[in-house]
């Protein structure tokens, strides 16, 4: 009897496996036969999916079904047809949410082949491509566009090596790749950034800098030059490297690692505060905070404003005299690295010179004034109290810096005291 009830469940077992597994398990999915017919396609159980491991389901998105297999699985869709995907590919489809997700289904099987041994499959979002060296990434959207137009995988950029991140500065998305980055924002559109102009920009913060995000790739003819929203960068075998903000882009970032470009820079207009040069968009900014601040009874003089590099040569050398190279850095500027040059820095003080240069200017009605508005004409205390680690100097609250209005409200409603911070640059102690 024991025997009799043994042999009864291994055939009922039988019958179970083989409705699961059996030659022709599409019966139990809405695909019109799609699936299977993929399946045979793709040489069935000797091919490289293998067998069957469950029934398949339907009721998936968009009216979709899938099966299973031991060597990957084969999704089904009416807009898409039936493709199998399997291996890396499909690990990463996976994680990126299957049919779910971004890339949708798949329109067609993997193409190998490609430039180090890579592969590539097509989805309705986008693609993945897989290599040896770069593992399986997705690109998609306008940076899927612009990787297209630089020759794919056989271009500069190589494969990718990341995802897609997003939520940058301005809306803004970049996705890493073997040879640089591509970035996309609303703005500016999608360029790539790469080699020694990359690494240039990215020394400046990025899309966070003074240069913004690229509105071009980089373009080479004994030289490379490439365009920012900010400026240009240039790279050029017999030179160190250069760049140029646009002229009315108040955002430079000069500090003890960043001189500006090239050394003897000079801005490109100057105007008078009281007995002061500075450059003419600043020196709106500044008239109209001075003539702000006479209304409500405080008054406020120009001290000391746009200076040449000869200038710069000329104070920090006798700075050096006077207190030796080691102080003298901490509160001035060696010539083509200091603010004044640009023409967007200005020393403030009161009449009669109250605590002229001096810390104690923060408690004057000036230097109150300063502290409290002016970030709203677009001017910041560059070099604020506790931060000569990033900066570089010791606190100087007579020393304003223009910015313009944005910059300054961001700063100020974000709680960033020092451009390097604002910039996500790297501090700046020393030379």
């Amino acid at each position: 009897m024991t025997t009799f009830l043994r042999r009864c469940a291994a055939l009922v077992a039988a019958v179970l496996l083989a409705g699961v597994l059996g030659a022709s398990p599409a019966a139990a999915l809405d695909d019109g036969g799609a699936i299977s017919a993929a399946y045979q396609r793709l040489g069935g159980s000797a091919g490289r999916l293998g067998s069957p491991t469950d029934a398949g389901r339907c009721g998936l998105r968009d009216n979709g079904c899938v099966r299973h297999y031991q060597g990957g699985s084969i999704h089904y869709s009416p807009a898409s047809g039936a493709h199998a995907t399997w291996g890396g590919i499909e690990a990463r489809w996976a994680g990126l949410g299957w049919e779910a997700g971004q890339l949708g289904y798949p329109l067609g099987e993997e193409h190998c082949g490609l430039r180090g041994g890579g592969c590539y499959q097509d989805f309705q979002g986008g693609k993945v491509y897989w290599s040896p060296a770069s593992g399986a990434n997705p690109v998609w959207g306008a940076i899927l566009q612009r990787y297209a137009t630089l020759g794919w995988e056989t271009g500069h950029l190589g494969y990718a090596v990341g995802g897609e991140h997003c939520g940058l500065r301005g809306g803004g998305c970049y996705q890493d790749f073997q040879g640089g980055k591509v970035y996309w924002s609303p703005a500016f559109g999608t360029n790539p950034v790469w080699g020694a102009i990359g690494a240039y920009w990215a020394s400046y913060g990025w899309e966070n800098g003074p240069f913004g995000y690229p509105t071009s790739a980089e373009v080479c003819s004994g030289r490379c030059t490439q365009s920012f929203w900010g400026g240009q960068i240039t790279w050029n075998p017999t030179a160190p490297m250069s760049y140029s903000l646009w002229d009315w882009n108040p955002l430079a970032a000069v500090n003890k690692r960043h001189p500006l470009s090239p050394l003897s820079y000079a801005p490109p207009s100057l105007s008078w505060v009281g007995t002061q040069l500075m450059r003419a968009d600043a020196a709106a900014a500044l008239r109209r905070m001075i003539g702000d601040a006479a209304a409500a009874g405080v008054q406020i003089t120009t001290v000391s404003g746009y200076r040449s590099y000869s200038d710069q040569a000329t104070l920090y050398a006798s700075y050096v005299a006077w207190y030796g190279q080691a102080y003298a850095d901490t509160i001035s500027a060696r010539p083509g690295f200091s603010e004044h040059q640009t023409g967007l820095a200005m020393d403030i003080g009161n009449p009669g010179a109250a605590c002229g240069l001096q810390a104690c200017f923060r408690d004057t009605p000036a230097g109150r004034f300063a502290a409290a508005n002016a970030w709203r004409y677009g001017f910041i205390v560059r070099y604020p109290d506790g931060f000569q680690g990033i900066t570089g100097y010791t606190f100087e609250p007579w020393h304003l810096r223009y910015v313009g209005t944005n910059a300054a409200a961001q700063m100020r409603s974000w709680g960033v005291p020092t451009l390097e911070q604002y910039f996500l640059m790297s501090a700046a102690p020393g030379y």
